[in-house]
């Protein structure tokens, strides 16, 4: 599950976003607006997004600042910019501080999606966009969501379907069936993909051992493992590696507000 603040002080702006976001991802968590660098900064702080959305011209001081400050916070948070700057000076602030996209308004919303799926891909993160055939009431999106946040806790632990069900005080084929109708996939599926995206980053980003990585990401063969990942990814953990060793998003911030 990620969460996701928008920034802007344009409340028909938050709503056609937030509306927007709702109806293309499952796995998304749209946390309270901020209209303020104040209050931007506050939901930053105690939240924790991991997406920003950030209308830099809708704020009462530069924009560019706000993100700043919450970047500082979370140097790992995703950044999409909105603006109707189309200066090359803007443009290149933007590029400089490794955002993953700055969105002209009005905005495009399709482009907007397109960008918030990147982001999710970026954080190593399942992308749940445009799986919804029906759109689901608030209830089955809050059930939804609290097993994707159960999964994204205990990923590398022994969970199956008996263990949601309990958790969600839900009948076990109820379960299945409700999984897959949100989700898209089946929720072994998911708990695998979920799995892999968490290997591949501990592969670019870590010294651990092939046999580390598969106790960690819940996999105790490390031979099962391997074929696993080769049979998602293409490539062998040991061939991921060596092609993506070091290899990261660039984290939204940093030298040249230094």
């Amino acid at each position: 599950m990620c969460r996701l603040l928008i920034v802007s002080n344009d409340a028909k702006e938050q709503q056609r976003l937030q509306r927007s976001i709702n109806d293309s991802f499952m796995n998304i968590k749209v946390l309270p607006p901020a209209e303020t660098e104040q209050e931007a900064l506050t939901i930053a702080e105690k939240l924790l997004p991991e997406i920003l959305l950030i209308a830099i011209d809708h704020l009462d001081i530069d924009g560019f600042i706000v993100k700043r400050k919450i970047v500082q916070q979370l140097p790992n948070i995703k950044v999409i910019i909105l603006t109707k700057r189309d200066n090359f000076q803007s443009v290149h602030q933007a590029l400089r501080c490794g955002v993953i996209d700055y969105l002209l308004t009005p905005i495009d919303l399709n482009e907007l999606k397109f960008a918030i799926d990147r982001c999710v891909k970026s954080l190593n993160q399942v992308s749940l966009m445009d799986i919804i055939n029906n759109k689901p009431t608030v209830l089955a999106k809050e059930q939804i969501n609290t097993i994707l946040d159960y999964i994204h806790d205990h990923y590398n632990e022994e969970i199956n379907l008996t263990t949601l069900a309990d958790i969600m005080h839900l009948n076990r084929h109820y379960t299945s069936r409700f999984f897959k109708e949100a989700v898209g996939m089946n929720f072994i599926d998911y708990l695998t993909a979920y799995r892999v995206e968490k290997a591949k980053q501990l592969l670019m980003k870590t010294e651990e051992s092939i046999t580390e990585i598969s106790g960690t990401v819940g996999y105790i063969d490390s031979t099962y493992f391997s074929k696993l990942f080769k049979k998602k990814v293409g490539q062998s953990p040991h061939q991921f590696r060596k092609q993506y060793r070091g290899e990261h998003t660039p984290a939204d911030l940093r030298v040249i507000y230094n």
